[in-house]
């Protein structure tokens, strides 16, 4: 007998679902084609997925590294696993914007500096030096 799991209970929950727009897959019976959905998943998970502890199928969390099935929807993982995640793992995805939180600071500050000259309230100090001195 070789290496059975059990699920630990831990959501594996994507950090966002994306719908593909370049890709379809079509069925073997009546129903119609649908774009595959693409899921990022936290670095952790990554790791996790990478490492046998979470099922590439049904992303169930378990408790040992690629058991020979996953005891939910009994995909062979100790067999398939390690091979379907090197075709199927895009690499990593950025998300949220590009700049930093100093760069967003140094933009608003700008816009401020700028909304306020505009009209005509920001005020800049000036000394008059007579010649003679």
């Amino acid at each position: 007998m070789g290496r059975t799991a059990t699920p630990t209970g831990r959501p594996v929950i994507p950090v966002k679902v994306m719908e593909s727009t370049d890709e379809l897959v079509f069925y073997e019976d009546d129903r119609a084609p649908r774009s595959p959905v693409h899921m990022v998943l936290s670095e952790f998970d990554v790791g996790r997925l990478a490492a046998g502890y979470i099922c590439l199928q049904c992303k169930e969390d378990l408790d040992v590294a690629f058991p020979d099935e996953c005891p939910v929807c009994h995909y062979r993982m100790a067999e398939r696993q390690a091979e379907d995640f090197a075709k199927q793992f895009k690499g990593t995805t950025h998300l949220g914007p590009s700049t930093t939180i100093a760069d967003e600071r140094m933009i608003m500050d700008e816009l401020r500096e700028r909304e306020a000259r505009e009209a005509g309230a920001l005020w800049t100090p000036k000394i008059a030096v007579p010649r003679s001195i």
